[in-house]
């Protein structure tokens, strides 16, 4: 306590209790930061796995990355089925941008494709467009949440 003429005016921290309350503050910031960053990394991952294995035709390694509520409702075999079916491919997957929040993030990708014949007279299309990939955090893990068709 400072005092003066007897009166007190305030507490002067000691230098440890000041250090120790910098280093509190920092280490909440440090793990509020690592969170961040690893929800980001681990949604990056997921998400361009997804798309790896899509391109590669992998589609059961790719429904698993599907959300537990689609899988629920769509089995394996449609899934697989379904897209078998379809007349392009994914040719490639390229990582844009992405925004989250607590639960939820959207990843951008630029995605190529093919689609074989798809006039008289043109043997194969090459294309790309930008895809908007909804993640979900559910049970503790980030899943693919496709819209609704």
């Amino acid at each position: 306590m400072i005092t003066n003429t007897g009166k007190t005016i305030g507490r002067v921290a000691s230098p440890i209790v000041t250090a120790l309350v910098l280093l509190a503050v920092m280490l909440l910031s440090a793990c509020a930061t690592t969170s961040t960053a690893s929800r980001d990394k681990i949604v990056k991952e997921r998400a361009q796995a997804r798309w790896d294995l899509l391109e590669a035709r992998d589609y059961a390694g790719a429904y698993a990355l599907y959300s537990p509520g689609y899988r629920s409702a769509v089995s394996v075999t449609d899934f697989e089925v379904n897209l078998r079916l379809k007349r392009f491919r994914w040719t490639s997957a390229t990582y844009e941008a992405h925004t989250c929040d607590e639960n939820t993030c959207t990843v951008s990708f630029k995605v190529g494709y093919q689609v074989n014949a798809p006039v008289p007279g043109v043997s194969v299309f090459n294309g790309w467009d930008v895809a908007h990939d909804k993640w979900v955090k559910t049970g503790g893990n980030w899943w693919f949440l496709p819209e609704e068709q």
